[in-house]
């Protein structure tokens, strides 16, 4: 029988984890842990396996929230093309300039990039990819419509809410993706009385409104992002996390937190890297000059 190989954490952290990435993960444990090296890189590495798990977890649920808005807003959209009653009037995502066509790609393309054409072109990558391919299920089709927009990244949709403060029209078209914003925000009141929308007193409701879900968005896309790139989520605070989803979702609609998350999402609600630290030291015990500050299972 062949016996395996036992790794070494500081050998197998310098063979394979950049130091710019495991330095942040050393970084936080000594905030906690007065420890030899040896001891610290334990530590680390355990902090690096929570953050992969931490992830995984997290990116689920963030998923949910992604493909509700994008779809509820891309619904809201096609109404609203379709009631302009101009004959052939080609689809939201199509590429050109046309009125009211190019009044919504004002709301998502840049004055240095056109998202929506950069959108069919990986599309169009990915059909040349099935076709070189004849075991692909797809080898041989073309591109659809469902093929070019899932290819609008979720920072799209904030996006949109945040232009479209320059066409009115569009932004009420927008809200309309989140009929149940009133009744999301008395929930946030209940939960924090002291809360208040941002924006002036005297700015329509709906805009405060919208400000309020930019802010959620964002908040939530942040973190999504993080996760997508690999980066730490040591300072993320998971529990507003769970309450913004939560918001973006009741947004939406009373039914939808219940349906995408049946479970409550309660794993958010105490998930912190101080949780692990403190699960480290109660199995590894603490010794000689080792001292924990301030850390304790929540």
């Amino acid at each position: 029988m062949v016996e395996k190989a036992q790794a070494n954490d500081a050998c197998m952290v310098r063979r394979f984890l950049a130091d710019a990435r495991f330095d942040v993960y050393l970084q936080y444990a000594a905030q906690y842990v007065d420890a030899d090296e040896d001891r610290l890189i334990e530590l680390a590495v355990a902090l690096y396996r929570w953050n992969v798990q931490a992830a995984s977890m997290t990116i689920g649920y963030i998923s949910f929230v992604e493909v509700f808005v994008r779809n509820a807003i891309d619904r809201q959209l096609r109404q609203w093309v379709a009631s302009q009653h101009i004959t052939d009037l080609p689809d939201w995502l199509e590429v050109g300039d046309r009125d009211p066509i190019g009044r919504i790609r004002a709301l998502i393309n840049s004055a240095e990039r056109d998202y929506l054409t950069e959108a069919r072109n990986a599309a169009l990558r990915k059909k040349r990819q099935w076709r070189s391919d004849q075991t692909h299920p797809r080898h041989g089709d073309s591109i659809t419509r469902d093929d070019v927009f899932s290819q609008l990244t979720f920072g799209t949709w904030d996006g949109m809410l945040a232009r479209s403060s320059r066409d009115m029209e569009l932004a009420h078209v927008l809200m309309k993706a989140f009929p149940n914003i009133e009744d999301a925000w008395s929930a946030e009141m209940r939960r924090m009385p002291k809360v208040s929308l941002p924006g002036k007193e005297s700015d329509p409701r709906e805009h405060r409104l919208r400000l309020e879900l930019i802010d959620r968005l964002k908040s939530i896309r942040t973190v999504r992002n993080r996760i997508s790139h690999d980066e730490n989520l040591l300072r993320v605070e998971f529990s507003k996390l769970r309450h913004d989803m939560f918001f973006v979702l009741n947004a939406l609609g009373a039914e939808c937190p219940q349906w995408a998350f049946p479970d409550k999402i309660d794993s958010l609600k105490t998930m912190s890297p101080r949780n692990c630290i403190a699960a480290w030291a109660s199995n590894t015990g603490k010794t000689g000059k080792e001292i924990i500050y301030g850390v304790g299972v929540r």
